[in-house]
């Protein structure tokens, strides 16, 4: 049997040591060598990217800008609820004293008027009766002045103008 030099096992073996020798010599060099740093040969830039370098520094402070009005939307909100809940708090008892009293001078008013037999009797029992109502309602609106102010909720922030991106220029039309 003659003996080619092309066979398979020759490729296989050709193969397998080609593979070998180029996997030996990346192997062997770890740490590349020194090189030297380019220049600052770097191209000019052209218009369209000047403008899109200022649109990205322009749309990041705006998204800066942004995000911290809402953390102090946000935060100013939380005071805002906090010192509603304390006026409201404080409120409450000023209401149910005033309710407490409208319905102690109606109950009078209602007993007395179920025990009164003249028209001036019963007109003098519902004068006394408002008499009473616009004495409340001066000790509770009082009462209310003295505890200041309601809180007002803090006004949303505008976000402001959105940067516009520049327009990428077209390439102009081949004269032919």
């Amino acid at each position: 049997m003659k003996s080619t030099f092309l066979n398979s096992r020759n490729v296989a073996l050709l193969v397998a040591a080609g593979l070998l020798a180029g996997t030996g010599t990346a192997i062997a060099d770890e740490t590349p060598a020194p090189t030297a740093s380019p220049t600052a040969s770097t191209k000019p830039q052209s218009e369209y990217q000047k403008a899109r370098e200022a649109f990205k520094a322009s749309l990041d402070a705006y998204i800066a800008n942004r995000k911290s009005s809402q953390t102090q939307y946000k935060a100013a909100h939380e005071a805002f609820s906090i010192a509603k809940k304390a006026f409201n708090d404080a409120r409450k008892p000023i209401q149910e004293a005033f309710k407490s009293e409208l319905a102690s001078a109606k109950s009078v008013r209602d007993a007395a008027l179920a025990l009164a037999t003249t028209a001036e009797a019963k007109l003098s029992i519902t004068t006394t009766y408002k008499a009473a109502v616009a004495a409340a309602t001066l000790k509770r609106d009082a009462a209310i002045a003295a505890l200041g102010l309601a809180p007002v909720a803090p006004a949303k922030p505008t976000a402001g103008v959105r940067p516009t991106p520049p327009v990428k220029p077209t390439k102009a039309p081949k004269a032919s």
